[in-house]
């Protein structure tokens, strides 16, 4: 049994309220959600979880440890990196200036950092940097590709660097939505020049501090002493082994924010009834965005719009090193759920989803996905066999049939199982992503129930198949200069693999998806050739950073 230092309870009776459509048990079934951990243990690290209700803790409970060397347990009050679930914060800084009249965020980002107006010259707005419209590379990304790994001590500068070292934008400021971390780094800048001290001095003055959030922090020196702060991991090569995975980067802004469950207790009861905050700065960050055409989408200021079970919900993930968060609220329930866990293959929402499935049980409209549907009559599973490209160039995405006639999805880093939902539809297991097949075959859009506003297109491409060798013909070094970025295309198991610098760790299989068209892991590789058909270069393309140019070496 826990001890009652690593166990809280706070259990509390429910009144009728109005504000409530849905009145879930007044019991809770703690049984149930300590199930949902019962993978951690004390040779494993864990995760901290929270369930708040109307502003009040109804249960707070640490699974695993924080530090195996050690054998130290997690309990409500240890702290975790909270990865991007800071981003709110960054924001908030930003409204919180505004408030006070010394910014809007509309102002230009040349406006504040002039120093910036020669590597980007199109106006950039502060809310755009915000609400991940303002079409910047990646700087985590970019970082990588220039060698930092992320055991290497990076700061400002470093990532300045490589921002300014490759200014081309992904698409022009406010006619896309794709998710950069640059953004809000450059808004913590923006934040601290106005205010004219540290993101942390603000955020303390006006946030941590006056909401007794003791042990919340921006941290930006990975040598500060942190109390209670659980270390991170990831899985080892031997089973049940673990080894560190720590970083030293010290930006803030898009991440670095430290907290523990009991203070986030303090946030999620400021959200549901502000006291320190306005209820119009509350508001803001949860006020969804559009594109400069009038377009909507799910993302305020670093809180996401969606829905879970026909439930409207708010919530943003973090994942940083091995550390992994999650924070949601059901205002109609006024019900909230925060997670933060410690190792690399924690899968936060899917643990919080059913940690939710127990907690407002009673209240969804919607029934949860049957794991093992049967495709309706009529279903043809050729129809859908193939490779696809994104529209925007930057993203592949295969169909594949197993063994078994069971079908398989792979995008980005991912591979999964999907299933007829009609004869035009496939969708994963969970029923939590939809592809839908137009008529004609040749398109797939790709929606995600957490976020329908916003549809992913991508085309099906021909046949393609490549002459013998022609893959390993590719083999070779690769450079983009300003970056002082290196990719190495090298021989793996009879094909090629994509390897940035010397990480060969971190290899990613290639295989052709067209002619001159190559595809990994999270990235699309299109081939330059000169008048003679040399290939003398390439261009990388991720969702987060878009047509890199690199020169064969």
């Amino acid at each position: 049994m826990p001890s009652l230092a690593h166990t809280l309870f706070a259990l509390t009776a429910i009144a009728s309220c109005g504000v409530l459509q849905a009145q879930p048990s007044a019991s809770l079934d703690t049984k149930r959600i300590d199930a949902v951990f019962s993978a951690f243990n004390e040779k494993t690290p864990g995760c901290a979880l929270g369930v708040f209700r109307q502003g009040q803790t109804l249960y707070a409970k640490g699974y695993g440890m924080a530090d195996l060397s050690h054998s130290i347990p997690i309990a409500p009050d240890t702290v975790f990196d909270i990865g991007s679930v800071s981003k709110q914060f960054t924001a908030l800084a930003l409204l919180l200036l505004e408030e006070d009249g010394k910014l809007k965020l509309d102002d230009s980002l040349q406006q504040h950092l002039p120093e910036l107006a020669k590597d980007f010259p199109e106006r950039i707005s502060l809310r755009e940097l915000l609400q991940h419209t303002a079409g910047l590379r990646d700087y985590n990304e970019l970082l990588e590709l220039a060698g930092e790994a992320l055991e290497n001590v990076t700061g400002n500068p470093e990532a300045l660097r490589v921002i300014r070292a490759v200014p081309q934008l992904n698409f022009a400021p406010g006619t896309r939505w794709s998710y950069s971390n640059t953004g809000y780094f450059l808004a913590a800048l923006v934040a601290e020049r106005v205010s004219g001290g540290s993101l942390d001095a603000l955020l303390q003055a006006r946030v941590f501090g006056p909401l007794g959030m003791k042990a919340s922090h921006v941290r930006t020196d990975h040598r500060q002493v942190v109390p209670r702060r659980a270390s991170a991991y990831a899985p080892g090569e031997a089973k049940g082994e673990w080894r560190f995975e720590q970083s030293n980067w010290n930006q803030a802004g898009d991440g670095a924010v430290q907290s523990s469950i009991q203070d986030l207790a303090r946030w999620d009861a400021e959200l549901n009834q502000p006291r320190v905050l306005s209820p119009a700065v509350v508001q803001a960050l949860r006020r969804p965005g559009q594109l400069r055409n009038g377009t909507p989408f799910a993302y305020g200021l670093g809180q996401v719009s969606g829905q879970y079970r026909g439930l409207p919900r708010w919530n943003h993930n973090g994942s940083w090193a091995g550390y992994r968060a999650f924070q949601a609220q059901f205002l109609q329930q006024q019900t909230g759920v925060a997670l933060a866990c410690n190792a690399a293959n924690d899968n936060v929402d899917a643990l919080a989803q059913r940690v939710v499935d127990v907690v407002l049980e009673g209240a969804f409209t919607e029934a949860p996905p049957a794991p093992n549907g049967v495709a309706p009559a009529g279903f043809d599973a050729q129809r859908f066999l193939g490779a696809y490209l994104h529209a925007d160039g930057f993203g592949a995405l295969r169909l594949s049939q197993m063994p078994d006639a069971s079908l398989r999805m792979q995008v980005g880093f991912g591979s999964s199982p999907v299933r007829g939902a009609t004869l035009d539809t496939l969708q994963n297991m969970s029923g939590s992503l939809r592809l839908q097949l137009d008529a004609e075959g040749r398109q797939l859009r790709l929606t995600r129930r957490a976020d329908p506003l916003r549809t992913e297109v991508y085309q099906r491409l021909p046949d393609f198949k490549a002459e013998p060798g022609a893959l390993q013909a590719l083999a070779g070094t690769y450079r983009q200069a300003a970056l002082g970025s290196t990719l190495k295309l090298v021989p793996q198991d009879g094909g090629l693999a994509l390897q940035a610098n010397e990480d060969t760790q971190g290899q990613r299989p290639l295989q052709w998806l067209g002619a001159d068209l190559l595809s990994g892991p999270g990235v699309v590789l299109r081939l330059e050739r000169d008048a003679q058909g040399r290939v003398t270069g390439l261009i990388y393309s991720s969702e987060r950073v878009r047509a890199l140019a690199f020169k064969r070496q």
